[in-house]
């Protein structure tokens, strides 16, 4: 039996990121990913789960190896580390037009500094449009580092 439901399993990568939640201690986790298409970004995959993907998501904690389901609604962030990917790392390099060194304030949890990264067309230049695009969650980097943060966990954001 076991034979036959291997053919129905759908392969999935794992991915080591920092997870936020409201009212937690961040913590290191695996989510899950589909294969990947040919020249897909993973970052973005990972944005889109947690855009769009269901309510509640599995993930094993790293350290204990205990799994879980969390609620996507709860993340204040979730952190993309460096080489989260493996040896073959991003396919793509994004270009961006506009960079804002900020200040993240959140409704609890410790505040982040790093800088926001956008394209947007000539009329919707300022931070205050990037902020208010229709998506749940927005991209802070620190460094090598991604974050991807819920808006509805933002109290506030300080241009610098």
């Amino acid at each position: 039996m076991r034979g036959q439901t291997e053919l129905l399993r759908v392969r999935r990568q794992s991915v080591a990121v920092d997870l936020a939640l409201a009212a937690a201690a961040p913590r290191r986790v695996e989510i899950f990913l589909p294969e990947p298409p040919a020249g897909k970004d993973r970052r973005q995959q990972v944005l889109d789960l947690i855009e769009e993907g269901p309510d509640f998501l599995p993930a094993r904690e790293s350290a204990s190896g205990r799994w879980e389901i969390f609620n996507r609604s709860a993340v204040l962030w979730i952190r993309i580390l460096p080489g989260s990917f493996g040896p073959e790392g991003e396919e793509s390099e994004e270009l961006f037009d506009f960079r804002q060194k900020v200040h993240v304030d959140f409704t609890s949890g410790d505040p982040l500094d790093g800088e926001l990264l956008y394209s947007a067309q000539e009329q919707e230049t300022r931070v205050t449009d990037y902020m208010n695009y229709e998506s749940r969650f927005f991209r802070l980097w620190r460094g090598e580092d991604v974050y991807l943060i819920n808006k509805s966990h933002v109290l506030r954001v300080l241009e610098d």
